[in-house]
């Protein structure tokens, strides 16, 4: 007998462990016999599929989606060098014509910069040019204006020669850059490339005359008969970025465009430039956001005299703050918790909503049944 219930003693302690947890379920299980299948509760179930593929789509989005955030600083970056991208067209200056300068709040200068900025010539049409006019060999091209102010008879095959024609002759060039032979193949400039500058207030121009550093101050030399007949400053700008371009990053001067009819105009672009601290997606970036006003005058009052020297300057100046923008990733947990908050309180709601239809269907029948 003792060893009989030994033996049902131990049968019963290797019962199969999946059949144990069968004690562990809380979801009860309704057989088929059971269950009642409506068509709102039809309709209702696919309602909610909808709702939840929509909010799980949402969520999903703003996962997926960097939020980046801002925090204000005081900006202790030194000696600092900042590369300024330009990229300008001056429809109707030669490159020969324009040069690019920089003058800074501590008396550095720049004059004419090359390297890695570049001056494209352009065609009537804005198309790169293929040059100048290049005379036939024995052949005499004509001086126009200039040929009838000199005694003598010259020639002018090429563009330089018959400014320089013109110069001799106390004569005004601009306005036949556009006509004759001699310049019409290039007739406008494409300015592109990368200045450096230091981190202090300055500015980038192109201005009228020959740039040249005198006694220590940045002047321009000129003829004021050169442009007795207007200096057109029309330009477009395509690019200004003051350090690297970031995603999402605005540059408000982009796309502008100034056409100038007559005269000679003076552009001030006054910006305002903001250090900013990109960090996010294993990289670090500094860079300048930038805000901007501009002012535009007719420097040219009458025949032989000016206000002001027609250009196009782009005046900068730095804030003392810096803005730290850093990308905030959300949590993969916090995302799983809020799939799971939609399909159950989805569910929930629309169970809810199908149990009070279903119920109230059942008592409308009752009270119709108890009226016959």
């Amino acid at each position: 007998m003792r060893l009989r219930q030994g033996g049902d003693t131990s049968s019963k302690d290797h019962a199969p462990l999946a059949a144990r947890f069968k004690r562990f379920d809380v979801y009860s299980k309704v057989h088929d016999d059971y269950r009642v299948k409506t068509k709102s509760g039809g309709l209702i179930s696919v309602v909610a599929i909808i709702i939840m593929l929509t909010l799980f789509s949402s969520e999903l989005n703003s996962y997926l989606t960097v939020e980046v955030v801002d925090h204000i600083v005081v900006d202790t970056a030194l000696n600092e060098k900042l590369p300024i991208g330009l990229n300008i067209t001056f429809p109707h200056l030669r490159c020969d014509e324009v040069s690019v300068d920089t003058v800074d709040s501590t008396g550095e200068n720049q004059v004419d910069i090359a390297g890695d900025l570049t001056k494209l010539n352009l065609d009537a049409r804005g198309f790169l040019s293929k040059g100048d006019h290049v005379a036939k060999e024995g052949e005499c091209l004509s001086c126009l204006e200039a040929a009838d102010a000199s005694s003598e008879q010259r020639c002018c095959n090429t563009c330089q020669e018959l400014k320089d024609a013109y110069l001799e002759a106390d004569l005004p060039y601009f306005h036949i850059l556009d006509t004759a032979v001699q310049c019409k193949d290039s007739v406008g400039c494409r300015v592109s490339g990368d200045v450096l500058v230091s981190k202090v207030g300055g500015n980038v121009h192109v201005a009228l005359g020959k740039s040249t550093i005198r006694d220590g101050k940045h002047v321009h030399e000129f003829n004021i008969k050169e442009v007795s007949d207007g200096f057109n400053t029309s330009h477009e700008i395509h690019r200004l970025e003051f350090g690297e371009r970031v995603d999402g990053m605005l540059s408000p001067l982009e796309g502008t465009t100034k056409i100038v009819k007559h005269g000679a105009y003076m552009f001030h672009y006054y910006i305002k430039l903001v250090p900013t601290l990109f960090s996010g997606r294993g990289r670090t970036v500094y860079t300048h956001q930038y805000s901007v006003t501009d002012s535009e005058k007719n420097v040219m009052v009458t025949k032989g005299q000016l206000t002001g020297l027609p250009g196009v300057f782009l005046v900068y100046e730095f804030t003392p703050f810096m803005v730290q923008k850093t990308e905030k990733a959300v949590p993969f947990g916090h995302f799983l918790v809020t799939v799971c908050a939609i399909i159950g309180g989805v569910f929930t709601v629309a169970g809810m909503i199908d149990a009070a239809l279903y119920q109230g269907y059942r008592t409308a029948r009752k009270l119709a049944k108890s009226g016959d």
